[in-house]
């Protein structure tokens, strides 16, 4: 029934997993799918067979969703992780040790806050039985008629446990073994030799935990164990540091500005989260428990609320705002994984044979087409954007960074450069080439810039309608202007950088907002980005070839275009680029357009 329920197939012929989210659940569901009205995935094949199979991979994980989504509905804590996949069996040791450590936490739990009758029971009721014990309510540990009857229990338990050890026979824990290995997304097959394997590891934890139980109820200090590993490599914070220092032979690679500042956000949420552990401390288990608690952290966070500690941030009801997105979390994980690879190849994790990256592969399930539906902007959204107060009437509003709120749109369209491309120009950036006339945007790092990709480095020919509406004007003005070098200054002085110096930050969420509310573009598949989407279909229409706005764009691609300006002779000159640009037509919403000076 629920294959015929939730398989369903595309005009093409693909098949898709989709199953309809009540309105209730929307708000909880884990990302991405946090406020859709569907779970839906590609099944990634045309055929019935393979889908069948992949239908049966997939609905475990839109149950494990819908549950966790019905938790927190309830208010209750989640205790699942989104979307899971398949995880990897944990060591020996790692299970010994959360054995032992599960055990020491309940058994402390229970000496705490007393026996049950505390809980199950209120003053009131018990004075009904005079002739019963009396329990002290509103105190703290252990009743001593409980301590009593407590004693031989965990004997008896500790023997059974031993006896079961001493036969091998590890059937006695096999429910507990289901429920551990269930939590860690790995697959319960009880044939396998490597389930035995972990519950006589699981089996030995409840001998040596019994142990140490016992030691406590005859009033011995015990603390857990160290956990394996715990105090090997450096700490966390201190491989953030190397990873950021990078190499320092000649030519070797530096992780970017940006990078830097994420990693370094993903590391202080995860010292918030589980402290500045030493590589050797960090598992899958915390590993994967840190990403479960970056999903739970809303998007467009008030700045005071921004700076919280992560635990306090997530006791804040804000489901008012929006969910995170899965491809943020990733990129956390990403960056944590890449500092933890930097360690492992310089050696700091040697005395660790067998240690894996915690943090490799620990993502969450993405729908891989959602980058995909980002629509170009047509004309009637052109004439929307382009006619709206910023174009028509001279308005620079504040949050547009004056200038920046005329230009930026107009350049993204003309060029296909990516926002944070645009908004890093300095008037420098904006070049004459003596040799071939041509005027162009140099996009790199020079000046403390950042680029996304190696394949981002290009010089971009100025489109001429740039010109006939006025740019170069624009850029003279701001020389006439200046004082002393002008050509380091930015090209977009009243533009306003976030906290972590981003130059786009600000600006970008001032055009979400003209571009909803001013020019009423409300599609959310149509963004800022969509300016570089209508370029590409603009120089398709032209008739270039792929490797040529590839060049232009600075998309990844296959074709010689990545390699132009490297050296001579290679890839596209300066002046085959410009002969490219000039043959893409400036829509007409752009065509009347003119900067005047203010």
């Amino acid at each position: 029934m629920a294959l015929m329920t939730y398989l369903i197939k595309d005009r093409h012929g693909t098949y898709y997993f989709r199953r309809v989210i009540p309105p209730a659940l929307r708000p909880f569901m884990p990302p991405p799918w946090a406020g859709k009205a569907n779970f839906k995935l590609s099944l990634g094949t045309k055929s019935p067979a393979r889908a069948k199979a992949e239908f049966s991979e997939v609905l475990p994980r839109c149950t494990a969703a819908f549950e966790s989504a019905e938790r927190a509905l309830k208010g209750e804590p989640p205790n699942m992780r989104p979307a899971p996949g398949v995880g990897s069996m944990p060591s020996d040791a790692e299970i010994e040790a959360d054995v032992i450590e599960a055990l020491l936490k309940e058994d402390e739990a229970e000496r705490e806050d007393g026996d049950a009758r505390r809980q199950m029971q209120t003053a009131e009721e018990r004075r009904q039985w005079p002739n019963l014990v009396p329990v002290e309510f509103g105190g703290k540990g252990v009743a001593e008629d409980y301590d009593y009857v407590r004693g031989p229990q965990l004997v008896e338990e500790a023997e059974e446990y031993r006896r079961a050890n001493a036969r091998r026979a590890p059937t006695i824990i096999d429910a507990e073994l289901r429920i551990y290995l269930k939590g860690l997304r790995v697959p319960v097959d009880p044939a396998s030799p490597g389930y035995r394997k972990a519950g006589l590891a699981m089996l030995r934890g409840k001998v040596r935990g019994y142990d140490l139980l016992l030691s406590r109820q005859a009033g011995g200090i015990v603390e857990a164990p160290a956990r394996p590993n715990a105090g090997v490599g450096p700490k966390l914070s201190e491989a953030l540091k190397a990873w950021t220092a990078g190499g320092t032979t000649r030519g070797a690679r530096k992780p970017g500005h940006g990078a830097v500042t994420e990693a370094g956000r993903a590391v202080r949420r995860f010292l918030e989260w589980h402290d500045d552990l030493c590589l050797g401390s960090i598992d899958k288990a915390k590993a994967r428990d840190f990403r479960d608690a970056l999903s739970r952290v809303r998007t467009r966070l008030p700045h005071d609320v921004s700076k919280l500690p992560l635990r306090e941030l997530l006791k804040r009801n804000l489901e008012h705002l929006p969910p995170a997105h899965a491809n943020t979390i990733n990129k956390s994980m990403n960056l944590l994984s890449a500092v933890v690879a930097h360690a492992m190849r310089e050696g700091e994790l040697d005395k660790l044979p067998n240690y894996a990256n915690p943090f490799k592969g620990m993502k969450l399930i993405t729908d891989e087409r959602e980058a995909e539906r980002r629509e170009f902007f047509d004309a009637a959204d052109l004439r929307a954007i382009f006619s709206t107060k910023v174009y028509s009437e001279g308005a620079r509003p504040k949050g547009g960074g004056g200038e920046a709120a005329f230009w930026l749109p107009l350049i993204a369209l003309l060029s296909g450069a990516r926002q944070n491309e645009i908004a890093q120009l300095r008037v420098d950036d904006l070049r004459h080439d003596a040799e071939t006339g041509v005027w162009f945007f140099t996009i790199g790092t020079e000046g403390g810039r950042s680029i996304k990709t190696a394949s981002s480095r290009r010089m971009v020919p100025v489109h001429p309608h740039l010109v006939a509406v006025g740019l170069l004007r624009y850029r003279q003005s701001l020389i006439d202007r200046a004082s002393g070098n002008a050509g380091s200054a930015d090209l977009w002085p009243d533009l306003v950088s976030d906290a972590e110096g981003r130059r786009a930050g600000p600006w970008s969420k001032w055009f979400n907002r003209y571009l909803r509310v001013a020019a009423k573009v409300t599609d959310a598949n149509k963004v800022f980005h969509s300016f570089r989407h209508t370029m590409k279909r603009m120089a398709r229409d032209a008739g270039l070839h792929e490797e040529v706005h590839d060049a232009l764009t600075g998309h990844a691609g296959g074709g010689e275009g990545r390699r132009y300006g490297r050296g001579k002779g290679e890839g596209f000159g300066l002046t085959a680029l410009a002969e490219a640009m000039s043959r893409i037509e400036a829509p007409d919403a752009v065509r009347g357009l003119k900067w005047e000076a203010k």
